[in-house]
């Protein structure tokens, strides 16, 4: 599980504010954010390009409380459609529901997202909906089912430390389900979340069914265990390159990353941009003790 004491920050505007007002800390997002701005975050996914990897845009932002809000969101995505097609990048986008309405009308929210879908449809690029806290886990998936009733361009965030995980992906199998699986980044209880080894057995076993049946497959990780097991699975069963590609965030383990294309894999980062950057910040800080002891270096250099 990760940092609860980092998660609960993650959540306290009192800290934010502190916090994103401090010169130390803005250096620090920059290793994990690409940018406050659209075009900041073009010339990261084109840098990455030349490496060899590809790039999911992730418009930070999440939990809005206003129509206006909601609809400026969906209108940002269009436009990050727009500049990728421009750009002619193979770049995916990533979507929060929560910061396109979710929480005020989950119609409306629906109906951002088949804006989203059908722009990014018409560009050949491909929408991922992020998976966020248990409370939207129902509502997420249903949101993903009636939007495959019209879209194939879509692909659904799972997190492999809920006990649920295991049952969704074997209801959603029969509509051949596209699927990022990823371990979870939110402070879940231990009746809905597995603790940190028994996480990695799930995603293990999960992986194991989405390769063996899903047209795509996102294998988001950056656990060196889990992405030999992707291998081994991958070579053994001769699963086609373009079945599934492995994805890592932008500024953790660069040395893996590199590794990875080195290998001939495919590798596209998950690369978030805005200036809504400290929620984001706080859960990767809480995720790997590498991350907050960059962090806490950077505190002591002032």
């Amino acid at each position: 599980m990760p940092n609860r004491v980092l998660l609960a920050a993650s959540r306290s505007k009192r800290l934010e504010s502190l916090i994103v007002s401090t010169k130390f800390t803005r250096s620090v997002a920059d290793r994990f954010v690409a940018g406050e701005t659209l075009e900041q975050a073009l010339a990261a996914a084109r840098t990455l390009r030349s490496r060899g990897m590809e790039s999911i845009l992730d418009y930070l932002g999440e939990n809005v409380r206003d129509t206006d809000e909601a609809d400026l969101a969906a209108a940002h995505y269009l436009r990050s459609l727009f500049a990728i097609s421009s750009g002619e990048m193979d770049c995916h986008i990533s979507v929060k529901l929560t910061q396109v309405g979710l929480d005020i009308s989950f119609e409306d929210s629906l109906d951002r997202m088949k804006q989203i879908c059908a722009k990014a449809q018409d560009m050949g690029t491909i929408v991922a909906i992020d998976m966020e806290s248990r409370e939207y886990t129902d509502r997420t998936i249903e949101t993903y089912r009636r939007l495959r009733a019209n879209f194939d361009n879509v692909v659904l965030c799972l997190q492999a430390y809920l006990k649920r995980t295991a049952g969704d992906v074997r209801d959603l199998l029969p509509m051949k389900p596209a699927i990022r699986i990823c371990k979870g980044a939110y402070d879940e209880p231990s009746d809905v979340a597995f603790d940190r080894s028994a996480t990695n057995e799930s995603f293990k076993e999960i992986m194991s069914v989405l390769l063996e049946t899903c047209p795509y497959t996102a294998i988001a990780t950056h656990d060196q265990s889990l992405i030999d097991e992707a291998k081994r699975l991958s070579r053994n069963r001769q699963i086609p390159p373009s079945r599934f590609e492995f994805q890592m965030l932008y500024g953790v383990r660069r040395e893996l990353q590199r590794k990875l294309i080195l290998q001939g894999h495919r590798l596209r980062i998950y690369l978030p941009f805005g200036n809504q950057w400290y929620p984001y910040l706080m859960r990767r800080l809480a995720e790997r003790p590498a991350n907050l002891k960059f962090f806490l270096e950077a505190v002591l250099r002032g």
